[in-house]
């Protein structure tokens, strides 16, 4: 193996070890609407354009996953690490994918809600498709 090959491994290995039990996530509708409390949280849906239309959860911002890190702009760094950014999509698996980057590129306040707009829904949440 390549010494590059190494570091690579190695660095991921160390942020691995640093996933603290919960793994960056809002377990819950109520923890969710809790969150929506504090004006300062950005709410990203990481589903398609066509998903987001059909409908979502109200002021949440359509960054679909394959273009996250073209988006970045989009999500503002605050200098304290202290405005809450919550990914959410269909079943939880691309918010997943979502968080794990940020954290990767040193978002500090980033969380996933793997309940899902599925759970959002379920629940008899508010929907908007504006």
């Amino acid at each position: 193996m390549s010494e590059e090959t190494l570091n690579l491994e190695s660095e991921v290995d160390r942020f691995l070890g640093s996933i603290p039990a919960g793994y960056y996530t809002i377990a819950s509708v109520g923890g969710l609407k809790n969150l929506l409390e504090n004006p300062q949280t950005l709410l990203v849906d990481v589903r398609e354009p066509s998903e987001y239309e059909s409908g979502h959860i109200p002021n949440a911002i359509n960054i679909p996953l394959r273009t996250l890190t073209h988006n970045l702009d989009k999500i503002v760094r605050d200098a304290h690490g202290v405005n809450p950014v919550v990914l959410y999509c269909s079943t939880g698996y691309r918010s997943a994918m979502g968080v794990m980057t940020l954290h990767l590129l040193g978002y500090e306040n980033i969380q996933g809600f793997p309940p899902s707009f599925a759970a959002w829904q379920a629940a008899g949440e508010a929907i908007t498709s504006r």
